[in-house]
């Protein structure tokens, strides 16, 4: 009887009694040439044809091995280093340099040139997301708006749990106002609340929604975003705004607003308004049936149901038509049109989610060019270390692309400089969350790096003398201040959990192993960003130390030398006496990791200490 001994699997191989099967290797259904029957491992011809080892141009340093498919492997999935699609499989690997071949890939010829990686963290889930593609075999849609996913688009994977969010749906803003529900802004809740409903369309939200807390309002995003699109109708002063499920949601005591029957007439879509809360029926709205509108389309337009199980698109707004919805079809052509953007007379707007600017109004997309400007030729002086008189700025003047507009700008008629005018009117910033112990100043920083994106300063920026880091004006203004700002409490955590992955509060990057948090909140921070906190407690001392000015010179307990008058602040121990540099303090050199007991105990002892010397401040004054 043949035999083989295949590098894929301990046992010998033999020839199937059964030629029908799913390879192990490549989990196709196909002609199977060996098998194992103690393990059930059968293999293909051409797996049994596969190199141990292969190696490939884009990374000439190490042979990337062979590595079987485990059901038990964490993470189960991998990103492929050639093709970047999402895998089950088998696959080779570089285990040191992190390098992954799915098999389509490993047995190219050659390839030269690696898939463009990048990874990020994103409040929508609990772990590290990974640019990929999501490949033939995965199922399922966007976790974020729910739309369906095709095989090679672009998304962000996680691998631990086989879940993708499209890439363009991630730069969707935190916090909307939008009009189906105008009393509060929306905000994109986090992962953690998913167990609700929408308020719109009355399913479960299996995704991450757009809510408001205080009113306890959930929407999923694609129903956020097709409510954007309100129908002005002469029967009513609001936007009207379609809905489905008719026989769900109108009970016999809600009335038609033109007909004033109760209940559902015939079909099982509707039209309401949510600034008052009054329904419309789809027939009574008497939406035309046939129309030609040359502004939107060369060809009539037809009204009807969409059905088919495509991801369209309309031709006027470039926003997803849904499945079940009443469109504007064309008989000619493929063309579709949401109902609302047919028959309004202007442009829709906003067009898009993206369009609804963090707590600011709607977004108005002008039907033509024609603007105009009175204050052209207007002159304004600005103080911020620049006494020359300014004036309105023009986009030509723009040379470089992080220069993006936060409103007006302006430019010196004498160096040429340009500069937000608001800005120059803030120059210093309290309580930051980038960096909440000390004030912010904004001055001339340029060729200094941005702490936060760890880009390059041209010019100004905000700058903390007493750490000496920098920020860009553009990222201080990104994060929003808290509404209660408070100094921060901060501790050295170590969580060895490398699933649990958690975003560095400041540059965004994911914090390793050992990172300092805020034990009041969700601060978290790598050592190099934190700078020197005014609380902070460490490894290297049993209490918390807090900044101190010196009047004469200490000895630093840790190093020994003298700490000097000039050397700014520096720590101390209220409840020991003892004085540290800064930089010996946070210094991450030779600090052991502590257990999860460990680190309890001490946030506790933070906590009761905090509130201890609370007390007798209180007392003395």
């Amino acid at each position: 009887m043949a035999e083989l001994q295949h590098f894929s699997h301990e046992c010998p191989l033999t020839l199937p009694k059964i030629l029908d099967g799913i390879c192990s290797v490549c989990l196709k259904d196909d002609h199977v040439e060996f098998t194992c029957k103690f393990c059930s491992f059968d293999i293909c011809k051409a797996c049994t044809q596969l190199p141990q080892k292969v190696s490939h141009d884009f990374h000439p340093e190490h042979a990337l091995e062979f590595c079987l498919r485990q059901y038990n492997r964490k993470p189960a999935h991998i990103v492929c280093s050639g093709c970047g699609i999402m895998s089950s499989g088998s696959f080779y690997q570089c285990e040191e340099c992190e390098i992954y071949l799915d098999l389509a890939c490993a047995t190219q010829e050659n390839i030269f040139r690696a898939w463009d990686f990048k990874e990020l963290l994103h409040d929508s889930h609990i772990h590290l997301l990974k640019r990929c593609r999501p490949g033939p075999d995965a199922l399922g849609s966007c976790l974020l708006c729910e739309l369906p996913l095709f095989p090679y688009a672009l998304c962000y994977g996680c691998v631990h749990c086989y879940l993708f969010f499209h890439e363009r749906c991630l730069d969707i803003p935190r916090e909307i106002q939008h009009p189906v529900h105008p009393a509060h802004s929306l905000k994109r809740l986090d992962y953690t609340r998913t167990t609700c409903f929408c308020d719109a369309c009355g399913d479960q939200i299996n995704s991450v929604p757009f809510g408001c807390v205080e009113c306890r309002f959930n929407i999923h995003l694609r129903c956020a975003d097709s409510l954007l699109r309100g129908l002005i109708h002469k029967s009513h002063h609001h936007r009207l705004f379609y809905r489905t499920r008719a026989h769900q949601n109108l009970t016999k005591e809600i009335q038609c607003q033109i007909c004033m029957k109760s209940g559902v007439i015939f079909l099982d879509s509707y039209y309401q308004c949510v600034e008052c809360n009054l329904i419309f029926h789809f027939e009574c709205l008497e939406i035309p049936d046939l129309v030609f509108k040359k502004s939107c389309h060369i060809h009539p337009l037809t009204c009807q149901i969409y059905l088919a199980k495509d991801v369209e698109h309309c031709g006027v707004c470039e926003t997803t038509v849904h499945k079940g919805h009443h469109v504007y079809s064309c008989q000619e052509c493929d063309f579709l049109g949401h109902i609302e953007c047919i028959l309004q007379e202007e442009v829709p707007s906003p067009l898009y989610l993206k369009d609804l600017y963090s707590c600011g109004s709607l977004v108005t997309r002008a039907t033509n060019q024609e603007t105009t400007n009175n204050s052209e030729n207007k002159l304004v002086v600005i103080g911020i270390q620049h006494n020359h008189v300014m004036r309105p700025a023009l986009m030509s003047e723009l040379i470089d692309d992080d220069a993006r507009l936060c409103g007006t700008i302006v430019s010196c008629m004498a160096c040429g400089d340009v500069y937000h005018p608001e800005c120059a009117n803030d120059n210093e910033v309290n309580g930051h969350p980038l960096h909440s112990d000390h004030r912010l100043s904004l001055a001339l920083t340029s060729g200094s790096k941005c702490l936060a994106c760890n880009r390059e300063i041209i010019m100004h920026g905000f700058y903390c003398g007493t750490c000496q880091v920098s920020f860009h004006a553009k990222c201080v203004k990104a994060v929003k201040l808290p509404a209660k700002p408070h100094s921060h409490y901060v501790y050295n955590f170590w969580v060895e959990n490398s699933r649990l992955t958690r975003a560095c509060s400041i540059c965004k990057r994911p914090c390793g192993a050992s990172f300092y948090g805020c034990i009041d909140c969700d601060f978290k921070s790598h050592v190099e960003c934190l700078g020197f906190p005014a609380n902070v407690k460490n490894q290297r001392h049993p209490h918390t130390v807090v900044e101190v000015i010196y009047d004469y010179w200490r000895s630093c307990s840790l190093c020994g030398s003298k700490i000097q008058k000039d050397d700014h602040t520096n720590y101390s121990c209220n409840h020991c006496g003892d004085y540290f540099h800064k930089t010996c303090f946070m210094s991450m050199n030779d600090l052991e990791a502590v257990t999860e007991e460990e680190q309890i105990i001490d946030i506790y002892l933070m906590n009761i200490e905090r509130d201890l010397f609370g007390l007798l401040e209180a007392g003395k004054s």
